[in-house]
């Protein structure tokens, strides 16, 4: 605020000052115009060459003396603006800054509304994207709606630069095509960048995004109560039953802890962006949420069991990420294995049993990086660490 201030000061500073001196031109050739106007018809008479000038008196004392005056005011107004200068240059300079930053914001969420509203919806609120499912040999198996995840938390749960690799290279497996240069899409580098600037625009602050987390176990919770007791009717008793249950199934003692693991893991809030099985749960990000949602997708697309694809619902067994059946044999630690997804893998360092990261898998601890212009950009944190730990639980014991 105190940067924009300073800014719009300066800028007024400015304008006074172009006022002052073009009013001053004005003047001067008004009364230039003004003298020439009486001149006509007289130069020989008025000509300055054959005028007699101011005698020696007059030029040393009164005319001298006017024109050390002017000087004296110049003088001033200069040593009076370049300190002026000086101290609003890092204001001008953040404001520079600034509206360089709102302008690739505008051009990104030009190009944003242009690729990508179709799937991830206005504002990368998340939304369903048509998607062709095919077999190794590129036969036909299904027609799919593919959630795409939104991508108001994107940049807390990956770094810009692993966000970049995403657009550039997009995401084998699923609808995300490249989109840069690089992997063959129509976006050049600096469109991509802009796309990155807007996406900061959009970002959850850390209350919306733990709002949003918390949504989607609530709505899971409810499931959950109503299910124990079909006589719980009312909305506002099955939504206090549900609160009760999360407070006593996050306890890591309680019998419900692993189902409280299991929402987490399949958090459905934001399209499944803030979940795990959106990419480590066979079909899960088309349906199959559930023993009877796969049963639908296969009967609806039997290719989908043909080409083993999709045989029923099998959380954790792997999708676009690999399988965690048996992690513990790859993370001996529920330590090591909290730290992985507490801040994902980055591209070639080693985690696990020292697998090269690819950049991946997004870290659900939040990010700390800082690469906006115009001040820190808060990195939410998506998961708690008692959160991490009853998803740890939970895949460890699948």
């Amino acid at each position: 605020m105190t940067t924009l201030l300073l800014a719009s000061t300066q800028r007024s500073i400015g304008w006074v000052l172009a006022t002052v001196v073009l009013v001053g031109m004005g003047v001067y050739l008004l009364f230039s115009f003004r003298i020439g106007k009486r001149e006509v018809g007289s130069e020989i008479d008025l000509a300055s060459n054959r005028r007699k000038h101011v005698d020696d008196d007059e030029l040393e004392t009164k005319v001298l003396d006017r024109n050390l005056a002017w000087s004296l005011v110049t003088l001033t107004v200069i040593s009076l603006i370049l300190p002026l200068y000086w101290l609003m240059e890092p204001a001008r300079q953040d404001n520079a800054a600034y509206g360089w930053v709102k302008r690739f914001e505008k051009r990104g969420a030009n190009s944003f509304e242009e690729a990508c509203v179709s799937c991830h919806g206005p504002g990368g609120v998340g939304g369903v994207a048509s998607y062709t499912l095919t077999d190794p040999n590129g036969g036909f198996v299904a027609q799919v709606e593919w959630k795409a995840p939104s991508l108001t938390t994107v940049l807390s749960r990956f770094d810009e630069s692993e966000v970049l690799r995403i657009l550039d290279y997009g995401r084998p497996g699923t609808p995300m095509p490249a989109w840069g240069l690089p992997g063959g899409g129509p976006l050049t580098s600096q469109q991509v960048h802009q796309l990155i600037v807007y996406l900061r625009s959009i970002q959850l602050s850390p209350d919306e995004a733990a709002a949003e987390v918390q949504s989607g176990l609530v709505a899971g919770a409810r499931a959950i109560v109503t299910e124990r007791d079909p006589g719980l009717t009312d909305a506002d008793d099955v939504a206090a039953a549900a609160e009760a249950w999360l407070v006593q199934a996050a306890d890591p003692s309680s019998s419900d802890y692993g189902a409280y693991g299991e929402l987490l893991f399949n958090n459905p809030a934001g399209q499944g962006a803030n979940s795990c099985a959106r990419c480590h749960t066979p079909g899960f990000s088309y349906g199959s949420s559930s023993d009877e949602a796969a049963a639908e997708l296969v009967a609806e697309w039997p290719r989908l069991a043909e080409a083993g694809i999709l045989t029923g619902y099998q959380p954790g067994l792997g999708h676009v990420g690999p399988s965690l059946i048996g992690i513990e044999t790859h993370f001996p630690t529920a330590a090591g294995h909290e730290d992985f997804v507490r801040t994902g893998s980055e591209v070639g360092s080693g985690y696990g049993n020292a697998r090269p990261g690819t950049g991946a898998m997004p870290g659900f601890g939040g990010r700390s990086d800082d690469l906006d212009v115009i001040g820190t950009v808060v990195r939410s944190r998506i998961l708690t660490p008692e959160q991490i730990a009853a998803v740890v639980a939970y895949e460890r014991s699948l």
